[in-house]
Formats: structure tokens, C-alpha cells, sequence
């Protein structure tokens, strides 16, 4: 049930991706007239409350403080009003109105900006408040009911199922923008969201049920909640396991994530291809994520092995993206080659990554655990695609065709910080004793 609803949120995270080439193409010819300035912003605003309000920091305190169902209805109906937000300020405000701001959040709000991209990037914004804050709820939650038995199988599935949402966002937001306008897919996404909060308030139950059926649990539990202290965020803070966790998932995920935000755009300038068909080339990066997360969360949980497998992942996401900058083979089926291998990375990574954060982390402090790794993380997801976006402005010719080259290799850079990481954690995992590279819990 919370896979499925963080699947929802991926769904909406991942419903704009395809449309990138619509809204920066003329109100005339049916788009938006967005820039890539702006479109960069609003792919980064998912990250800017979590940022700069330290809303995440937040979200993991208020978990470890008043538990997971609290938590989880206040994330998931924060995700509910973002999207709505969203799709109000795309169905509702037109592209023609430009807002003056005073200010630009230093230099990240670009200059002149449309009020649709503001309202748009406002509601993102909250959306990626309760999105975060329901991932790291989610990952307790996961963490109560499997630890000892599948971990990272059961992670791996959770994962699996969020890479369901992304797929499915990427493969049909196109054809939903076709047949029923560009607002549209939003709106499903919205719908969706709605869905996924009932799932939430309907696990709260079954989570209640859980806790008196396993008494001892339940107080074991709360007695770790109740002793929470600022002793122990400090104690997080000074582990070095956890940093290289956090450092590796910030440098790996904006090598993926952003990408995702750009990728359809690359295929239809580079492969000359249209923007539905880039989609499902696209939608196989996360389609391939599907099975092969499960398959290697079971792998970790058998053998091991999880600092090597998190290298191998950060390798391959490196080489794909060096053959993507690269002007070799610019045909369909290659690049359809490199979106399955990046799906492939995208599954070693997290499915290895995720699971041994409760290896370095103690139970009673793993709420404030995640929510540092997803500030972290956050950082890289607001501040990449606005350098993206801008670097893909400065790229663009006069009749509008695009070089890719250099935003490319900027993401190929971030998979070669994130093998160097990974090598540390590896060297740090046999120095500290974390039990990355054995399967003994």
C-alpha cells in the first residue's frame, strides 16, 4: 500500500518530463512559450521550500517525534494541494501574464518570468514538501515492518513500484497532452495523488492493527521516539558512513533525476524524432528499473556486496552518459541501448544504497537520517536543472536546435564524483565494520 502511494507521487514528480518540448514550444503552435530558463526553474523548485524553510530537516523530527501516521496524512495531503496548485496555475493562468518578483532568490528566479511559471513552480514546490517528507516516512515505514526479514527486497520492491510511476508518467503524459490538452496531464496526476492519500489514511489503520497485535514492538518503538534528543542528531551527524551515503545519493541521483527532466528534449534535437516516441524511448530508463531493482535487493540481502554494487551502478551511469555527449551513433536504437543501462545503474544504486542506511543509522534516529540525506539530495535536484536549463538556453542556436554536448557531460561529471564516493565507502565499510559488504544483519 505505500509503495503504491509513493508510486502516485512519482507519477506527478515525472508528468512534466515529456512535456518539456511542448511548453517551451510557441502559444501559437499549442505550448506555453516557456524558456529553458524557465522551464529550469520550475524542474528545481520541487527542491526550494525543502531547502531553504529546511522543511525536510523538519519532516524528520516531526516523524521520529509524533510517528509515521501523523506524518504520512500531513506528507501525503501536502503532495495532494502542491499538485492541485500545479495544475491549476497550467489549466487556469495564462502563458501571456509575466509577473514582476522584486527579487531573484539569488539569480535563481529568472528574469522576466511568466506568472503561470511562478504559480507552477509554487505548487511543484509544496508538492516536493509533502513528496520528500512521505519518502522518508515511507523508508520508516518499510524499515519497522521488514527489518530482519527481506530488507532490501522489500525496499527494492518499494523502489520498483516508484519507478512504475515514473515509466508510466513518461510513457502517457504525451498522449494525454494530445488528445485532452496540455493541462491534462496534471490533472490526472492530481487525481491520482487523491488515490494515493485515501491508500494512506486506509494503511493508518492496518498500522494501528500492527502495533497492538506486536505489543512489545509498539513499545519498543515509542520508547525510542520518546528518547529522541538533539544528542542524537549531533551523533548522525558525526558519522562518517552516513555522510558518504548522503554525498553518494546527492551526486548519483542529480547525474539521474535531473536527466530524466531533459532527456526526451535531448532525443528529439539529437535523433530528430517526435516527442511521443521520445517519451517511450525515455520510459524504458524506468520500465527497465522495474524488475531488476527487486532482483537486486534480493542479491544485496543474499550476498552482500552493497558498496561494490553502488560502484558498479555509478561506473555505468558514467559511460552512458559520456556516450550520450559523445556525437557517435546518433541513431534510435542506441539510444534506446543507453536508456536500458541507465535503468540498469538506477537500480543497482538505490537498491543497494537505501538498505544500509539502517545498517549505519540506529532505528530511533533513521527519521532524522533520511530527511538529511533527502536535504542533501535536495540541493542537487533544485540547483542541476536550473544550471541545465540555463546551459541549454546558452547552447541553443538561432533557429532553435540544440547542442547537448556540455550539459551532458556536466552530468557525466556527477557519475564520476559519484565513483569516487562510492570507493570511499567502500574503503570506509571495511575500516568501520558498517556490514555494507556481508549479508549478516
Amino acid at each position: 500500500m505505500v509503495s503504491f502511494i509513493m508510486m502516485m507521487g512519482y507519477v506527478f514528480w515525472d508528468v512534466v518530463s515529456p512535456l518539456s518540448t511542448t511548453l517551451k514550444a510557441p502559444i501559437a503552435e499549442g505550448g506555453m512559450g516557456w524558456t529553458s530558463a524557465e522551464y529550469g526553474f520550475f524542474a528545481g523548485s520541487y527542491s526550494i521550500f525543502n531547502i531553504f524553510l529546511l522543511m525536510l530537516f523538519f519532516g524528520g523530527i516531526i516523524l521520529d517525534k509524533t510517528g509515521i501516521r501523523f506524518t504520512g496524512i500531513l506528507a501525503t495531503g501536502l503532495m495532494l494541494g502542491g499538485a492541485a496548485v500545479n495544475w491549476y496555475a497550467i489549466n487556469a493562468i495564462s502563458p501571456l501574464v509575466q509577473a514582476e518578483t522584486g527579487f531573484t532568490l539569488f539569480g535563481l528566479i529568472p528574469q522576466p518570468v511568466k506568472l503561470q511559471v511562478l504559480v507552477s513552480s509554487l505548487g511543484f514546490g509544496l508538492f516536493g514538501v509533502g513528496c520528500d517528507i512521505t519518502g522518508i516516512t515511507i523508508s520508516k515505514i518499510v524499515t519497522k515492518w521488514f527489518t530482519g526479514y527481506e530488507l532490501a527486497s522489500a525496499m527494492g520492491i518499494q523502489v520498483s513500484m516508484a519507478r512504475l510511476g515514473t515509466a508510466s508518467a513518461i510513457s502517457f503524459s504525451p498522449v494525454i497532452a494530445e488528445v485532452a490538452g496540455l493541462s491534462a496531464p496534471f490533472l490526472v496526476g492530481t487525481i491520482l495523488l487523491l488515490i494515493g492519500f485515501v491508500t494512506f489514511l486506509s494503511y493508518t489503520l492496518m498500522d494501528k492493527k500492527f502495533d497492538k497485535e506486536r505489543e512489545a514492538l509498539r513499545q519498543e518503538v515509542k520508547k525510542e521516539e520518546d528518547n529522541f534528543s538533539f544528542r542524537d542528531f549531533m551523533t548522525v551527524l558525526r558519522n562518517p558512513g552516513f555522510w558518504l551515503i548522503a554525498f553518494l545519493c546527492v551526486f548519483f541521483y542529480s547525474s539521474i533525476r535531473p536527466f530524466l527532466k531533459f532527456a526526451s528534449d535531448l532525443l528529439v534535437h539529437k535523433y530528430m524524432i517526435s516527442e511521443v516516441t521520445a517519451g517511450w524511448i525515455v520510459s524504458l530508463l524506468p520500465y527497465g528499473t522495474i524488475v531488476l531493482t527487486p532482483f537486486f535487493g534480493n542479491l544485496y540481502d543474499r550476498i552482500g556486496k552493497g558498496a561494490t554494487l553502488m560502484l558498479i551502478g555509478c561506473t555505468l551511469v558514467t559511460v552512458c552518459h559520456l556516450c550520450l555527449a559523445l556525437p557517435i551513433i546518433q541513431q534510435t536504437w542506441f539510444a534506446s541501448i543507453i536508456m536500458i543501462l541507465l535503468g540498469v545503474s538506477f537500480s543497482l544504486v538505490p537498491s543497494a544504497m537505501w538498505p544500509s542506511v539502517p545498517k549505519i543509522v540506529p532505528l530511533k534516529q533513521l527519521g532524522t537520517a533520511y530527511s538529511i540525506i533527502y536535504y542533501v539530495q535536495n540541493i542537487g535536484l533544485m540547483l542541476v536543472p536550473m544550471w541545465i536549463g540555463n546551459l541549454i538556453g546558452d547552447y541553443t542556436a538561432a533557429d532553435g536546435k540544440v547542442d547537448f554536448t556540455v550539459p551532458m557531460l556536466v552530468f557525466m561529471l556527477f557519475g564520476v564524483i559519484s565513483i569516487l564516493i562510492a570507493f570511499a565507502l567502500k574503503f570506509m565499510d571495511g575500516k568501520k565494520q558498517y556490514r555494507l559488504e556481508n549479508n549478516k544483519r
